[in-house]
């Protein structure tokens, strides 16, 4: 998706015309028409109903209107902000993603800030949630993803991003892949992989001990890539946020009968000046469509 055809996508919304959206993008209506096309391809269906002198938003339309019109707005407010900037500055981003959070997630967000903000250089760190929060404090990230914003320092600040659900993963083969619905109860002698530091694993052994359900934390580790490699060797199942990509081999399953989720955010020192490109990456943090990124 071209940042130019989100622009004409939206020209034609105001306006309900191809030929006057193209004068006002002072574009030819033949390269205006393609590109709208090419965002219906994309999208897999009609943006519009062309109907001469009565052009309007079929259903797909008016569904996309408000998401891409939040992407645009993000998108001017980042290069006016790059307006001001002195040749020759460099604009440092130093960003810490902790464990238990995909960088596949902020991969379009990097790439828009690299594109609005000049001589743009980046720093990507991670660790466990506790390890990047210290550094962070010490000055070593302007700003951080954080997996769940429970017991954070008073000098910290944060804002929601998006809530996530976390399910149960295991091996195809184990014994409750194949089943619909897996409850608490289903869980009775079952070795759960523990990620250091997850109040999910805290919530779920509180759940278990409630339920008279006995489960074990034998193994545990940090990444998600660990956690994967691990319940693929068939030494246990785990719960993991669902934005992460699982690796062949295992399946997903939700506990139906309890709502485990977490609230992904964005943090940073109360106080603490941002730079240029961490403003920008903040805005554009804060008017993204999470929902559509996080969907596996």
């Amino acid at each position: 998706m071209e940042m130019h055809q989100i622009r004409y996508f939206l020209a034609v919304c105001r306006t309900l015309n191809f030929t006057k959206a193209a004068e006002e993008c002072n574009v030819a209506q033949p390269s205006l028409t393609r590109a709208v096309q090419k965002l219906e391809e994309e999208f897999g269906g009609q943006l519009f109903n062309r109907e001469r002198a009565n052009t309007h938003l079929t259903e797909l339309g008016r569904a996309m209107q408000p998401h891409l019109e939040r992407t645009f707005e993000a998108a001017q407010s980042a290069k006016q902000l790059a307006v001001g900037f002195k040749k020759g500055d460099i604009a440092h981003l130093r960003l810490g993603v902790t464990n238990s959070v995909s960088s596949q997630l902020i991969t379009d967000m990097l790439i828009a800030v690299n594109d609005s903000v000049p001589n743009f250089e980046l720093t990507l760190g991670g660790g466990p949630q506790t390890d990047v929060i210290g550094k962070t404090l010490e000055g070593e990230h302007d700003l951080i993803i954080l997996g769940h914003d429970e017991q954070l320092p008073e000098r910290m600040r944060n804002w929601s991003l998006f809530r996530e659900t976390l399910d149960l993963i295991m091996p195809k083969t184990h014994r409750l892949a194949s089943k619909e619905n897996i409850t608490i109860g289903d869980l009775e002698g079952e070795t759960i992989v523990e990620r250091l530091q997850c109040p999910a694993c805290e919530q779920l052994k509180r759940l278990c001990a409630d339920s008279k359900v006995t489960i074990q934390f034998t193994h545990s580790a940090s990444s998600d890539d660990q956690i994967q490699s691990i319940v693929k060797a068939g030494l246990g199942i785990a719960l993991q946020p669902r934005s992460i990509a699982l690796q062949p081999g295992i399946v997903a399953k939700t506990i139906s009968d309890t709502d485990f989720a977490r609230i992904v955010s964005l943090g940073a020192v109360a106080g603490r000046r941002f730079s240029p490109a961490s403003d920008v990456f903040v805005k554009l943090a804060r008017t993204r469509d999470w929902n559509s990124a996080v969907k596996r």
